[in-house]
């Protein structure tokens, strides 16, 4: 299959070509200029590089034009880190870039498009199911329910598939910093005791490389509407810590609640992914610990 992926410079988008590489389908990805790639050296010559801006229309046009891709998997988003999730650029960045994008493959006669979208959408206190009324609280999230809507009525306008993937927690190799995982892995390899909260919540990860493969899946399979994607359980933040403590630190010993809530602090949140499942037959193949051994092992190696 031929494939167009935004965003292969990012977390998810760096594992979701290098797994679309190793099962044998051809990728252009497009790169902002000037943007530093460190997670695609390995990779580079096993795709087609081209470097454009999603917002300048005229040469995304031109780029799908070339490209002549069966599916375009949307993974490109700025603004992902806690700090810039109120910042207005979640809308002129964003927005405006995602229905820039379904707009030109459209005209391109590219025949599928799948989205990156996130649990953010739901919000605090919502039952977090497809069908549901999203309640969002952050900017990020909202923009992500307001590029839902749009880019699926711009695909059906013409006759496009359109399918929307809402990420739930993510981690793995060459994860963002800032974010809990590579924060404890990275504070413990180095003997510092991390500060956390109670880890009374519980939440769903999912190692990257399976969301990468789910995200394949529903390119592949011409998958079509809203789905969840996780694990499917719910795992106790505290469960977490200590997991990781055995591994990366054995022996250290952990304190919980330095930090409070935030006001918005989602405390349980899990993906019922039957609907996915049904529709692509993805399934999760890396339980938590063994997802965290990889992790850690490859943190450990880069820190030499």
């Amino acid at each position: 299959m031929r494939l167009f992926l935004t965003g292969a410079a990012g977390f998810v988008g760096a594992a979701t070509l290098a797994r679309a590489i190793a099962a044998g389908h051809e990728v252009w990805a497009p790169i902002r200029p000037g943007e530093p790639a460190p997670r695609l050296a390995a990779l580079r010559g096993r795709f087609i590089h081209r470097e454009v801006d999603l917002r300048d229309a005229d040469a995304l046009a031109a780029l799908l034009a070339e490209a002549r891709a069966d599916c375009v998997i949307h993974c490109a988003w700025s603004g992902v880190g806690n700090a810039q999730r109120f910042d207005r650029r979640q809308i002129t960045d964003n927005v405006e870039a995602s229905c820039t994008l379904v707009e030109a493959a459209a005209a391109a006669g590219i025949g599928g498009f799948v989205g990156m979208g996130s649990q953010g959408e739901y919000g605090a206190g919502n039952p977090m199911r497809e069908d549901g009324l999203p309640t969002p609280t952050t900017l990020y999230g909202a923009a992500k329910v307001a590029s839902l809507f749009l880019t699926r009525q711009l695909a059906a306008q013409s006759g496009m598939r359109h399918a929307w993937l809402r990420l739930f927690s993510t981690y793995g190799p060459q994860d963002n910093d800032g974010w809990l995982i590579p924060m404890l892995i990275t504070e413990m390899l180095a003997g510092r005791r991390p500060k956390t909260t109670l880890g009374t919540q519980r939440w769903d990860w999912l190692h990257v490389d399976d969301v990468a493969d789910a995200l394949l899946a529903a390119a592949t399979a011409q998958a079509e509407g809203v789905f969840n994607l996780g694990s499917g359980e719910a795992i106790a933040v505290r469960r977490v810590v200590e997991m990781i403590r055995d591994l990366a630190a054995p022996g250290m010993e952990l304190v919980f609640g330095e930090i409070p809530f935030r006001p918005d602090q989602v405390m349980h949140m899990q993906a019922d992914t039957t609907r996915l499942r049904a529709a692509t037959g993805w399934s999760p193949r890396l339980a938590m610990r063994e997802g965290l051994e990889g992790t850690i092992a490859w943190y450990r190696e880069a820190r030499g």
